[in-house]
């Protein structure tokens, strides 16, 4: 939770403005890899313009390798339910369809984990620490914009200590996730060329975004019923979910 007084006006003296107001018509089917890079500037000029933020009193909180462990655990719970269907069999089609897909996306999951720590994860975070760097959560058009020299914000709520990565893969995620077909290697490669990142901030959003999350959440929604839908909702929203993975791979 963030005490805003301080931060406020942190932000007010690098030109950042918070601007409930601010919306966008920008939909998910009309973005394009361009718009996309002009967003990316954007939240690199924020990422520059607040980082190195200390309050001792009003510090922000940090998310730093929350998601990675969120997935992890992901990872361990959709293995154990899969173990379960092997050992005692499916009991409908949803079931079915898990002991069918549920391997190949485990082992992508993985993989993901595997060479984000293969890329010297431990040192983007040492980066990330030593330079104070904060991330918006929220950047997509209708949260972020630029007038001017004037940043604007709809929301500071889920801002935090965390690597600047994370707002690429925030970003790009939204769309991957309702199945848009984009150039995200080269979007990866173009925010990193941007943002002056280097190879491993590449192999860690390409490894983020290629986690497969949603068939996993499916898989966690349906076991604890946390939707409350049908069987064949499920079904179906697990065949969607499935179908993410050729949108982009390790």
């Amino acid at each position: 939770m963030i005490r805003r007084e301080a931060f406020l006006k942190y932000l007010k003296d690098k030109n950042i403005l918070v601007d409930e107001t601010i919306n966008s018509h920008i939909k998910a089917n009309n973005v394009d890899e361009t718009k996309l890079e002009e967003q990316f500037y954007i939240i690199n000029d924020f990422h520059k313009r607040v980082m190195g933020y200390e309050n001792i009193k009003d510090r922000l909180d940090s998310g730093i390798g929350k998601t990675i462990e969120e997935y992890k655990v992901c990872i361990k719970k959709v293995n154990r339910d899969l173990k379960k269907i092997k050992l005692e069999g499916p009991n409908n089609a949803f079931e079915n369809k898990f002991l069918e897909l549920g391997e190949e996306h485990i082992e992508k999951g993985k993989k993901a984990i595997k060479n984000i720590y293969k890329n010297e994860y431990y040192s983007l975070i040492t980066r990330s620490m030593k330079n104070k760097e904060i991330i918006l959560d929220k950047v997509d058009f209708k949260h972020l914009k630029k007038e001017d020299e004037f940043i604007k914000l709809k929301t500071i709520n889920k801002c935090k200590y965390n690597l600047v990565e994370m707002d690429c893969f925030y970003l790009l995620y939204r769309y991957k996730k309702k199945g848009v077909s984009l150039d995200y290697y080269m979007l990866i490669d173009k925010f990193c060329s941007i943002a002056n990142l280097g190879e491993n901030s590449y192999q860690f959003i390409l490894s983020l975004l290629s986690f497969p999350y949603e068939f996993m959440k499916v898989i966690m929604n349906y076991r604890y019923n946390r939707k409350n839908l049908s069987e064949h909702e499920y079904l179906l929203d697990l065949i969607k979910s499935s179908e993410q993975k050729n949108l982009i791979s390790i």
